[in-house]
């Protein structure tokens, strides 16, 4: 599967967002031996340069794969910057640390799709090109989740409700920051 498999009728830009330097380049390599035109940025800084945010133009990425955690930027801003910079850009999120308020959180700013690493290239290539999930990725829960993974995850949503304050999310949780840091240490995704 390929870029011309999907019919592009010239070689489509992907713009790849990721801080680790090795997935990247890897990703890239990839990507070009696919047909796609590549542009890579390792920063958010680096995703509004190259976009042109500052006024001058900048390149129009028709697709775009961004990390969630860009080392101490987010990911999401990164979504927003190639949203705003080209409103139909087909944009997949990847993660290590998936949790279901960051993929809502993802796909209301735009993303078209939200995959936890580690990742085939062909499952991400599919996931740029379309909206129908493969069979083979929807995963049938062999069990309940756990109650500390509902709590996990509401706590995750707090914290982006509250921009990452600690002290706000446990005011709005009802309990001590310490507690929190607790959890969230004890909780590691």
């Amino acid at each position: 599967m390929s870029a011309a498999s999907f019919g592009s009728g010239s070689s489509p830009h992907v713009l790849l967002v990721e801080d680790d330097q090795g997935l990247r380049e890897t990703l890239a390599l990839e990507f070009g031996d696919r047909g796609y035109r590549v542009e890579q940025a390792g920063s958010l800084t680096e995703v509004q340069h190259l976009l042109g945010s500052n006024g001058a133009p900048g390149f129009l990425p028709r697709f775009a794969v961004v990390d969630l955690r860009l080392g101490a930027d987010d990911g999401l801003l990164a979504v927003e910057a190639v949203i705003n910079a080209n409103p139909e850009a087909r944009i997949v999120v990847l993660t290590g640390y998936g949790s279901l308020p960051t993929a809502v959180q993802a796909m209301k700013l735009g993303a078209a799709n939200y995959l936890a690493k580690p990742v085939t290239i062909a499952r991400l290539e599919r996931a740029l090109w379309t909206d129908e999930p493969d069979p083979k990725d929807v995963a049938v829960p062999d069990s309940r989740e756990s109650l500390a993974r509902h709590e996990r995850e509401y706590i995750e949503y707090v914290l982006l409700q509250c921009d990452g304050n600690i002290s706000k999310a446990a005011r709005w949780l009802g309990i001590h920051r310490q507690s929190l840091q607790r959890k969230l240490r004890k909780f590691t995704p």
